[in-house]
């Protein structure tokens, strides 16, 4: 019985305690004084104030790369860039979709300046090309041996995220498929 008395005033503890980290969450101000001076404050600013910006907060958030360790690693030490072109077809979608599949994070280089930059790393236009870290590039799409090189920088061999979607490491603009 005494155990269930320490038990209810642990909870009750705890959920007060939730309440208060709940009621410190508010509402932040950026503001500039008539010098020029800038505030920051949880209060509203005075009438004076100039630019104005208000955000909410909803109390602590801790935030994390939704990468595993591992993967946050080899991607910090070895990144990877595909070029890849929609006139390459098949070959370049199969490539984009083994690297998915295996949930490495890439920059893909699709854009016109890119094949520019292609030309001048390699002598070639052709597409695939696969560039991990520092290493040469390789040309064409071998999965037996993008698999080995990917293997040697650190990544998975399989995708630690399973099904869920994530995005590449760098934000690239993908061509829009004609007619949209």
């Amino acid at each position: 019985m005494k155990g269930d008395r320490e038990m209810k005033r642990v909870f009750l503890l705890i959920a007060l305690g939730c309440c208060a980290v709940q009621s410190h969450a508010a509402d932040l101000y950026k503001w500039r004084d008539a010098e020029g001076r800038v505030h920051y404050t949880d209060q509203p600013p005075p009438a004076t104030a100039r630019t104005v910006e208000r955000k909410s907060a909803k109390g602590n958030l801790i935030e994390s790369d939704i990468l595993p360790y591992e993967m946050q690693q080899a991607a910090k030490k070895y990144p990877v860039s595909l070029y890849s072109f929609t006139e390459c077809g098949d070959v370049c979608a199969r490539s984009e979709a083994y690297l998915a599949k295996r949930g490495v994070p890439f920059t893909l280089k699709n854009r016109e300046e890119d094949k520019v930059a292609l030309y001048k790393l390699t002598g070639e236009k052709q597409a695939p090309v696969l560039i991990v870290g520092d290493q040469p590039p390789i040309k064409g799409f071998d999965e037996g041996q993008w698999g080995e090189l990917l293997d040697l920088a650190g990544y998975p061999k399989s995708n630690p995220l399973g099904n869920l979607k994530k995005t590449p490491a760098t934000a690239v603009t993908k061509a829009a498929p004609k007619g949209e």
